[in-house]
């Protein structure tokens, strides 16, 4: 018997060792959401509110009004997406945008435009366009039908010739980036920002673990500076002009919701906006179930909504007059910055040159002979650290400041990367196209 009873004690100890071990293991499993919730983003923000605090509205000296906008949206036309128009809208509004340039997936190797949403809703443009999986986006702007069957090159050729925008997507794949035809890349993409992230779980349980409030803050988690693709766009640009736009790659499509189907039953869609199962309510849907949101969700839980990818890196466009096509043809010529906005609004921000008579002789995107550019300028509505690219290489970094100006002294490309300061470490902000000086 007393061995017995050795054998019991013993095993219990095990099991408690065990459960222990189980808890310790559980902490260390959480303790870095936990420590976001309580610390970390808590303490950035109140950091952002800080920065907030310092605005100060720069004098308009570009004499175009500035759009604010998305591009590489999806909507329910994806395969992998069911946003509907008021779901997009509400995140639109709420992100203070002016207009989404759409790129859902094509449905058929005969490809109709436009399709989908298109046109202005609210105030707010919606163009429609396709992301092939080439990675190649078009706009059309036009009545008409792609055969993507057809070589890309071709396609590209032909939406061009048509006044279409053409932009490379993904910039992180291999693309024809000599090919002399498409306008535009992306130098960010939320999704390729992701791709580096050590698996799933450690961002589901982050999202599970902190409020909906600092969800903001789970996207700037996932942030990288995209150096490679930066430098391959600073190498394009020595043989010709290639716009740089930020890609939200919005989808609202990360997320586990339910909702009750005609028939009574239920239909719970999980990530990429798949069914995963449809099945008459159980006591496990009906405990999670509760009254259906505007939208017709009866449960949900998200990670990417509208508004945060939105919210998140968005396209300024210097534009004379408030249409599709108009904001169209001012990325085409690089009137167009961008900035992440759940950091600071970029409104107001300003890159131009400037003669020696303090005239405006470029903005950014434009390209200005050396004798009519004698200094650069730039105006920021918060205190950034300005940092100024000339042909892909950095050359002058200035001290905190909400204006800067630089004497040309040698033709070339030059841009501007302005940073903000936030918990002692300064982060980009603002990236413009390049002002081409020859």
């Amino acid at each position: 018997m007393r061995g017995k009873s050795g054998i019991l004690k013993w095993l219990k100890y095990l099991f408690l060792s065990a459960i222990v071990l189980l808890l310790l293991l559980t902490l260390v499993k959480i303790s870095p959401a936990l420590w976001n919730r309580w610390v970390t983003y808590p303490g950035l923000e109140q950091a952002r509110n800080e920065l907030w605090q310092q605005y100060r509205k720069p004098p308009q000296v570009i004499p175009m009004p500035l759009y604010q906008g998305a591009v590489h949206s999806h909507t329910f036309w994806s395969h992998d997406s069911r946003g509907l128009l008021p779901e997009i809208m509400d995140g639109a509004k709420k992100a203070e945008l002016q207009f989404i340039f759409n790129s859902d997936h094509k449905r058929h190797q005969l490809d109709t435009f436009p399709r989908g949403y298109q046109g202005i809703y609210e105030g707010i443009i919606i163009e429609s366009g396709t992301e092939h999986r080439s990675g190649l986006m078009i706009s059309p702007f036009d009545s008409t039908v792609i055969d993507w069957d057809r070589p890309e090159k071709e396609i590209i050729q032909e939406i061009v010739e048509n006044d279409g925008l053409a932009i490379y997507v993904h910039s992180e794949d291999e693309h024809d980036w000599d090919n002399p035809d498409y306008q535009a890349m992306e130098i960010y993409n939320i999704h390729t920002d992701m791709k580096d992230e050590e698996g799933v779980f450690p961002i589901l349980l982050n999202r599970l673990l902190n409020p909906k409030k600092y969800t903001h803050w789970m996207f700037r988690d996932l942030y990288d500076e995209q150096t490679e693709i930066l430098a391959n766009w600073d190498r394009l640009n020595q043989n010709r002009k290639i716009v740089g736009v930020a890609g939200v790659d919005a989808h609202n499509n990360q997320s586990f919701r339910a909702r009750q189907l005609e028939d009574e039953k239920i239909e719970w869609v999980g990530p990429n906006a798949d069914t995963l199962v449809i099945r008459e309510p159980n006591w496990f849907d009906k405990l999670l179930m509760g009254e259906e949101d505007k939208y017709g969700w009866a449960f949900k839980w998200e990670l990417d909504p509208y508004f945060n990818s939105f919210n998140h890196a968005n396209n300024y466009v210097y534009c004379d007059t408030f249409t599709n096509v108009n904001i169209r043809d001012h990325i085409k010529l690089g009137h167009v910055f961008v900035s992440f906005e759940s950091l600071a609004k970029g409104e107001g921000f300003q890159f131009l040159a400037v003669n020696e008579k303090d005239s405006l002789t470029a903005i950014l995107g434009d390209s200005v002979s050396l004798a009519a550019a004698s200094k650069l300028k730039a105006l920021s509505p918060f205190p950034v650290k300005f940092q100024l690219y000339r042909n892909g290489q950095l050359i002058e970094e200035t001290e905190e400041n909400y204006d800067y100006k630089y004497r040309i002294r040698d033709k070339g490309n030059y841009r501007i990367v302005a940073r903000l300061e936030l918990k002692k470490e300064w982060v980009p902000w603002i990236y413009t196209n390049p002002i081409y000086v020859y």
